[in-house]
């Protein structure tokens, strides 16, 4: 099947902020699938496996968050956890309706995805959670959450931090996708203190009360993941009351699946998963 090539665009966001996308787009698309990256990462790092899904016949969206990839606007900053959600529906509630729509998170993504399909479970068909950032071993401390939360009344909220997923090797075993990480001028390093206060409260939204989650979901694991806590990532999984589930575990794989040696199998299975998704909620 023939596509276009992927574009760069935009999208201004409720309060008028203008989100960076890349766009795949396909002659007679058989669904629309928007991905969210994670914390340090933005929608360049994707482009394989947004190019096999475009092949696959899908229109793929990548929306790079306000404040990192291409969006050099607000820094590495957010006002509030709410606004991520906002950015998210606003872009879903734009694509066409008639047909299904598709929302994948990749590790902080993952978050922000479950979040949005809580809020508005009526604007997506389905869930993707590739290596997930819900359940997480760099996930903050207690301390760091009493320091941070005494940061704000100080009016410290603006100043910036380190993100402490600095090391290139936790995402992938590649050592060229290791350099690639270390070398890039689009990855965040840091963030406001007003993005780390709004990461907990985000992540708090995204994972309470999990049986709110009713949707079809697909989750992606790495078997050798320094990020995802993948049991208790599969724990909380259990809890969707969703009645589709699929899991995938790829052994030996790190958390970027993106940069494994041979991701060939990772890219057939999400496709798999994004078809019988499409065809059975086109039959619908």
């Amino acid at each position: 099947m023939s596509f276009a090539a992927p574009e760069i665009g935009s999208f201004n966001a409720p309060d008028g902020y203008p989100l960076s996308v890349r766009r795949w787009r396909v002659e007679r698309p058989v669904g629309e699938v928007v991905y969210l990256h994670g914390i340090i990462s933005h929608s360049g790092w994707y482009e394989s496996s947004c190019a096999h899904l475009a092949r696959d016949g899908f229109n793929v969206h990548f929306i790079d968050r306000r404040g990192s990839g291409l969006n050099w606007r607000d820094r590495g900053d957010v006002r509030d956890w709410s606004v991520w959600i906002a950015d998210v529906v606003s872009y879903l509630k734009h694509l066409p309706s008639q047909r299904p729509k598709i929302l994948l998170g990749i590790s902080w993504g993952g978050i922000l995805a479950t979040a949005v399909v809580k809020q508005e479970p009526s604007l997506v068909s389905g869930l993707g959670l590739i290596c997930p950032g819900l359940c997480s071993h760099k996930a903050t401390t207690g301390l760091q959450k009493t320091l941070l939360g005494l940061a704000g009344p100080l009016g410290l909220g603006g100043c910036k931090v380190n993100i402490p997923l600095r090391d290139p090797s936790w995402f992938t075993n590649s050592s060229i996708h290791r350099k690639y990480i270390a070398e890039d001028p689009l990855t965040l390093r840091k963030i406001t203190i007003r993005f780390a206060r709004n990461n907990i409260k985000l992540l708090a939204f995204a994972t309470e009360v999990p049986e709110q989650v009713k949707c079809p979901v697909l989750l992606m694991l790495a078997g050798s993941d320094s990020i995802t806590d993948n049991l208790a990532t599969r724990a909380l999984f259990d809890r969707f009351a969703s009645r589709k589930k699929q899991i995938y575990e790829y052994q030996g794989a790190a958390h970027t699946l993106e940069f494994e040696a041979d991701p060939a199998v990772y890219l057939r299975d999400l496709a798999g998963w994004c078809h019988g998704l499409s065809k059975q909620t086109t039959s619908d």
